[in-house]
């Protein structure tokens, strides 16, 4: 046998001697029933600089990160946007007050806000009130040409586009371009169930078909083809169940948002006597008032701690509308590419194909999510980064996991979950005062997804406090490996 061969099994058997012993959270995760058969990949690093390896498996291998794309998504635009960053929607006209009355069309531009209200909505129509106008001799244009593709991304599913967590993407949102539908039993057995759409609106239409029952569990279902403005609904509710909401896309996103803008001046006593309608603003419009959203630190805020897809996918094509002038995700593949390389990730490591990881085609190391979690403690966003995540046991998509166990309060990461995929990555605070870095993927599992989840969790936990950091690069557990 040759001295490489001797030299080669000497060092693979030194290695196995000494990490074998130590890695018991890791080996538990992996051995776990609920793990069988799944695909796993894992790693967890000190915060030191350069960073220590404490566990690893299958760290250079592709996952689908579900919402773990979020946090290319956050970073990019906290990058190349700035966290004060704020977007502005104008209202313009092409035409002139005379009298009470505006003499031209009304544009409202979209500029890639994901957070317009309808309350901002109404500021915007004050305007027009302030001015003595009582009626628009005009049209109603919507533009939506900040952004080159829209609707949805590459690699969705199409059963689930009538949820409000799968809404339409455009250049101008309202109120996350979905409405809460509530369903409540009816006060008499056999009579249809009670339905209401929060904000009431008449651009959709119910047809219901739930029937109060008199005993049982509610077993009702909602469907809407994704270009109609139908929501069916059939089942039924007992009645004595407690009201049940789920949250609905719109369709038509910019129509949607012109009539509702015109019912808004409506109710303020402005009546417009054109049609609404998708187009682009003309270099000569004048603006009447502008819209300014919240700052970038606070968008980036909701959309970690809740998950929103549609601000995920809107942030991504306006960062791509800054860097290249285009609102398309090709284009912000593109500006991400770039920046993987500036930070020293391996671009191959990063196959995105939307902002919100919503799309089955996302494929991420998670060696490159632990680099960018690494990466994203040296740059002067770090704070707003950090405190959109969710933390454990308190709130966002994490409130209701690691309660009452060491994690609770010392986890700060973003969690991920489409069908058979669940992620977990971010950062751990330890008792001890060092902090790491940890990403955790789940793909092709056949378990319940809380079983999964409950078995991600431990191993997470597990890092708070039984695996002590010694400074001599070595694990020890510090209680039993109960």
């Amino acid at each position: 046998m040759s001295k490489k061969v001797l030299l080669t099994g000497f060092v693979l058997f030194a290695f196995c001697f000494a990490v074998a012993p130590q890695t018991s959270p890791l080996k538990e995760l992996l051995l776990d029933p609920v793990m069988r058969g799944a695909w796993v990949g894992v790693l967890v690093q000190t915060s030191d600089n350069p960073p220590r390896t404490l566990f690893a498996v299958n760290e250079d291998k592709r996952f689908m990160p579900a919402s773990n794309t979020k946090l290319f998504t956050t970073a990019l635009a906290l990058e190349k946007l700035g966290q004060d960053f704020t977007f502005v929607t104008p209202l313009l006209t092409d035409g002139r007050i005379e009298g009470e009355c505006l003499n031209g069309n009304l544009y409202l531009k979209g500029a890639g806000d994901p957070s317009l209200t309808r309350e901002r909505l109404r500021d915007l129509a004050k305007a027009l009130v302030t001015k003595g106008v009582k009626s628009v001799n005009g049209d109603i244009v919507v533009d939506v040409s900040a952004f080159s593709d829209n609707r949805w991304g590459a690699g969705w599913s199409w059963d689930y586009l009538h949820y409000g967590y799968a809404a339409e993407v455009w250049a101008i949102a309202l109120d996350r371009n979905s409405v809460t539908l509530q369903v409540s039993p009816a006060t008499k057995e056999g009579q249809p169930a009670q339905i209401t759409l929060v904000p009431a609106t008449d651009w959709l239409t119910i047809d219901n078909r739930i029937v109060t029952v008199k005993s049982g569990e509610p077993r009702w279902s909602i469907w809407r083809d994704h270009w109609e403005r139908v929501i069916h609904l059939w089942g039924r509710i007992p009645l004595s169940a407690s009201p049940e909401t789920v949250r609905i896309s719109v369709p038509s996103v910019p129509h949607y948002v012109g009539e509702s803008l015109r019912a808004t001046l409506k109710e303020m006593g402005i009546a417009v006597e054109g049609s609404v309608k998708v187009g682009q603003v003309p270099s000569d419009a004048s603006v009447i008032a502008e819209s300014q959203s919240p700052p970038l630190k606070e968008i980036v805020h909701w959309l970690n701690k809740v998950s929103d897809n549609l601000y995920a996918e809107m942030l991504l094509r306006a960062v791509a509308l800054k860097e290249r002038g285009q609102g398309s995700v090709s284009a912000a593949m593109q500006v991400l590419r770039q920046q993987l390389i500036d930070w020293g990730i391996d671009p191959d490591d990063v196959q995105l194909f939307d902002g919100s990881g919503l799309s089955r085609l996302n494929m991420v190391t998670p060696r490159a999510i632990v680099k960018l979690l690494q990466i994203a403690r040296t740059r002067p966003w770090f704070d707003a980064f950090k405190e959109s995540l969710p933390v454990a046991g308190k709130d966002g998509t994490l409130r209701r996991r690691f309660q009452n166990t060491p994690a609770e309060g010392r986890v700060f990461a973003k969690t991920g979950y489409i069908g058979s995929v669940v992620a977990l990555s971010g950062y751990i605070q330890r008792a001890d005062g060092s902090e790491l870095v940890f990403s955790i993927l789940v793909n092709h599992y056949n378990a319940p997804t809380r079983q999964v989840q409950a078995c991600v969790d431990k191993f997470v936990a597990s890092l708070v406090e039984r695996v002590k950091v010694s400074s001599t690069n070595s694990l020890t557990s510090s209680a039993s490996n109960n």
